[in-house]
């Protein structure tokens, strides 16, 4: 499959809490740029151990400081191929947002993490259909605060949500796109590896509980 969105139209983003890259995750990065698919410098969001802080500073800047159109979020201990990146960009449907699934980090298991933010593209219009959401009472979905000084949208809440249940970031970012109706395609024919105390390589066809039935990544 042949990558039909333009280079210059891609925004990779790289949330990196200690500085340090996975290898095999910079070694994909650099494989995308020198095959052409990604024409842009890459954005490294160092420091902060707030991850959904973090995230939220990336999506301002690529609102607010790119013309692209497409937000790549790649975790900086996940490593991908080129064959796990044409697989993330396969137009099957004009997709709006896609989220590749890969292992969580547990030894003697292979468990997927489902609706985690480690692999995954999102197109601007998903962005600006959360700045619209609204409750029945008109109430925004998504808030605004200052953080670092700057006014941002909280794209990607944490905490405990109106059911109960203590939501990471990923999943209340993904909660919110799916309550604005925007179809999200499921990626699960990569390979790719997380990276710890050891590496977790993702296959679909040997993971230990179908994805149906799993709760948020970790």
């Amino acid at each position: 499959m042949i990558q039909t969105v333009d280079p210059r139209d891609i925004c990779l983003a790289i949330p990196c809490k200690t500085g340090l890259v996975d290898v095999m995750c910079m070694r994909g990065v650099c494989n995308i740029i020198g095959t052409g698919r990604l024409a842009n410098q890459p954005l490294f969001k160092f420091g902060g151990s707030n991850v959904g802080a973090v995230r939220n500073t990336i999506a301002d800047w690529f609102l607010n400081k790119t013309q692209c159109n497409w937000l790549v979020m790649v975790d900086d201990d996940i490593g991908f191929t080129l064959a796990d990146w044409d697989l993330l960009f396969e137009d099957e449907a004009g997709e709006l947002a896609v989220c590749a699934e890969y292992l969580q980090k547990i030894d003697g298991a292979q468990v997927p993490a489902v609706f985690g933010l480690g692999f995954a593209r999102v197109h601007r219009r998903v962005f600006e259909l959360l700045i619209e959401l609204t409750t029945s009472d008109g109430t925004p979905w998504v808030r605004q605060g200052i953080y670092a000084g700057s006014l941002v949208w909280d794209f990607f809440p944490q905490g405990v949500n109106v059911a109960g249940e203590y939501r990471q970031e990923d999943h209340g970012f993904w909660s919110l796109v799916h309550t604005a109706e925007v179809s999200i395609r499921m990626e699960r024919r990569t390979h790719l590896q997380h990276s710890g105390r050891s590496t977790w390589t993702y296959d679909a066809a040997t993971v230990d509980v179908p994805s149906h039935e799993l709760g948020g990544a970790q």
